[in-house]
């Protein structure tokens, strides 16, 4: 993450990675990945016929000078409309990248690596869309993720209203079924997700 902070949900768990961080998700890892609105950051995908042996776990990583430069370096090519192909010199930035890949050490045994337990457990609740009211928790959220608990609740309840419109529903059955109106839902849908619902 560059900018702001995305929440990726493996299984149960639901991982917070704010701006820094890095968190590598393997090929066959089944997961949902939220972006908050106006977050930045790289993403770099590793073809499934790749022979170079990489990362097998999912988690966090230390994000070293090196692969930071490298990222950096792919993003210019990708910001000038320059083809990243595996010749020449995009291609030596890949081999890099996917050296520093092979070595990577992955942590998945914190969901919030800087928050405490009590906090961890709050934004967890959050995640769930369920309401938080200790006052120093909503503070460490919003100061951990960048982002109010304003923000995160509505972020949820968009994420679960595009969930049940693909299923089909119409906005009227969405805003029933989690308990708030259609106007909110409307009026939130350009804001959060950037289209109508």
């Amino acid at each position: 993450m560059t900018s702001g902070c995305a929440f990726i949900r493996l299984g149960k768990a639901e991982y917070t990675v704010t701006a820094g961080n890095g968190f590598f998700i393997p090929f066959d890892c089944l997961h949902a990945v939220t972006i908050m609105p106006g977050s930045t950051y790289n993403k770099v995908e590793f073809s499934q016929r790749l022979t170079t042996p990489i990362c097998r776990e999912a988690g966090f990583f230390r994000m070293t000078p090196l692969i930071s430069a490298v990222s950096i370096e792919l993003n210019k090519w990708l910001k000038m409309d320059k083809e990243v192909s595996l010749e020449g010199e995009s291609g030596n930035l890949l081999r890099v990248l996917a050296d520093q890949v092979a070595k990577l050490k992955v942590n998945s045994k914190s969901t919030s690596p800087s928050l405490s337990g009590h906090h961890q457990l709050c934004l967890t609740s959050l995640l769930k869309g369920d309401k938080v009211t200790d006052s120093k928790a909503i503070e460490e959220i919003a100061k951990y993720t960048g982002f109010s608990v304003k923000e995160i609740e509505s972020c949820v309840l968009m994420r679960e209203a595009l969930k049940l419109s693909r299923s089909g529903r119409k906005i009227p059955q969405i805003a029933e079924s989690l308990n708030t109106t259609p106007e909110l839902l409307s009026s939130l849908a350009i804001p959060v997700l950037g289209e109508a619902l």
